[in-house]
């Protein structure tokens, strides 16, 4: 597919509710808040329900969502990071200005460590829950993805390779075992259990064979698991442990082969693996992933939790789900251009089959550094491979035109001869989800315009 291919001269150039949701599996359980005395910038919206989503018009692009113990937490533009109790008020604790990084995810680890990170190779921690942040240039690359067990130690994922972060040294590429099939250039998801403990997922790319790379001994040595006919569709950390999440072929010597059933399984080492014996047929239909410490998306509006003593399901009403996603006590944020917010309710039949979950954004596979080229260096400009209409089918040619902003994210796009209205929104909507690197020309933060053409191939619904 062609992104952009034909620019204008004067543009610059592309490249490429009884339920209660844990907090997460390091910290104890906690009850919605019902009051919170806020100082400084406060954001606030109409009290929450169980039936809409409502929008949370924050000063700020927000990027990624997570949890503290007993605190939302959201990210986004010029390194801005705002809190909030109870999903409803929200306050501004850390801003970077103009010319600030855009930071791509944020977590907290403990009661006080939390981190951030984003482009230009920037790490942005607190060690006192939130109060204050510290903001440094860690990494000559764009932080794609992160985990870390400290603040000295733990995983960087940049667009060339996998950097390790020990100690005070600048974080430093770790090198692939020869036993890894050469094929598995992508590494999705990187963990640290702690600053010893730290695991690598490595795969052929998206729905393909996957193995995990691993370390017990602070990155010295590494080693390769490949488990055996499975489908990995998430790797992560949930109390102390390692969880792979995605789906196992099982009865393969039997009269017509094997089948798929859903897999949860962990390990305290990367090593010894224990199947989960809590209840997740309701993977079953879609598959569950897009996992962080609250549990798992099953489809567009259920989350399955299996990591507690017994599992747990909560309902959502559709419309605002994606896979950056959070819940703390029965309330659940998601970034989808806007932060939205919504009550969390009890599914009548987890079971039931849904409609698909929404599909995660891919990092790019592992490769050499990118070279710098032009004022617009994109981070994630990605449309959908085939989109569907009732009407049209085909290859079509559309073209598109947004400005970028200082901050890196677009705004006033247009789009012209889309092969239908609904397409047309559609592909607005994902245009304006690109990220960029903030642009900066003659050492000054800046807007640029730009557009072009793209190729959309199209299908007709049945």
């Amino acid at each position: 597919m062609e992104y952009l291919a034909q620019l204008s001269d004067s543009d610059e150039s592309l490249y490429g509710s009884g339920l209660h949701l844990k907090s997460s599996g390091r910290f104890p359980r906690v009850h919605l808040l019902l009051f919170f005395l806020l100082t400084g910038c406060k954001i606030a919206f109409p009290q929450l329900s169980g039936s809409s989503w409502k929008e949370v018009s924050l000063p700020f692009r927000p990027l990624a969502v997570a949890v503290s113990p007993s605190s939302l937490w959201v990210c986004g533009s010029s390194e801005n990071i705002a809190s909030s109790t109870d999903g409803v008020s929200w306050q501004t604790r850390n801003t970077g200005g103009t010319g600030s990084a855009l930071l791509l995810g944020i977590d907290f680890r403990s009661e006080r460590f939390g981190y951030a990170f984003g482009t230009a190779g920037t790490l942005v921690t607190t060690e006192d829950g939130g109060t204050t942040w510290v903001s440094k240039k860690v990494a000559t690359e764009n932080i794609l993805a992160a985990s870390l067990a400290d603040p000295s130690h733990g995983l960087l994922r940049t667009a060339s390779s996998v950097l390790l972060l020990n100690g005070d040294a600048p974080p430093k590429a770790i090198q692939i075992l020869k036993s890894v099939p050469a094929s598995f250039r992508d590494a999705p998801a990187v963990v640290a259990l702690s600053a010893m403990n730290m695991m690598v997922e490595l795969s052929e790319g998206p729905y393909s064979e996957s193995g995990l790379l691993s370390t017990t001994d602070g990155g010295n040595t590494w080693s390769f698991y490949a488990p055996p006919s499975t489908g990995i569709a998430d790797v992560l950390e949930d109390g102390g442990k390692y969880w792979v999440i995605g789906h196992e072929v099982v009865h393969k010597d039997q009269p017509g082969g094997g089948y798929a059933v859903p897999l949860a399984m962990s390990s305290s080492d990367g090593r010894t693996w224990q199947h989960t014996a809590n209840d997740i047929h309701a993977c079953h239909w879609q598959g569950c992933g897009n996992c962080n410490a609250q549990g798992c998306l099953a489809s567009s509006s259920l989350i399955v939790n299996p990591f507690g003593v017994a599992t747990t399901f909560a309902s959502l009403p559709k419309g605002q789900l994606t896979t950056k996603w959070a819940g703390l006590s029965n309330v659940v944020c998601s970034v989808n251009g806007s932060l939205y917010c919504v009550l969390a309710g009890t599914p009548p039949d987890p079971l039931a089959q849904g409609e698909p979950a929404p599909k995660h954004q891919e990092l790019p596979a592992l490769g050499p550094k990118p070279t710098p080229t032009g004022i617009l260096r994109c981070i994630f400009c990605s449309l959908e491979p085939v989109f569907v209409d009732d009407k049209k089918e085909g290859v079509f040619a559309v073209k598109v035109a947004f400005t970028v902003r200082s901050d890196g994210t677009p705004e006033g796009v247009v789009v012209s001869n889309a092969p239908s209205e609904s397409l047309e929104g559609l592909i607005k909507a994902q245009l304006l989800a690109w990220l960029y690197e903030p642009p900066v020309k003659d050492g000054k933060p800046a807007r640029v315009n730009t557009g072009g053409e793209i190729h959309i191939r199209v299908i007709r619904s049945k």
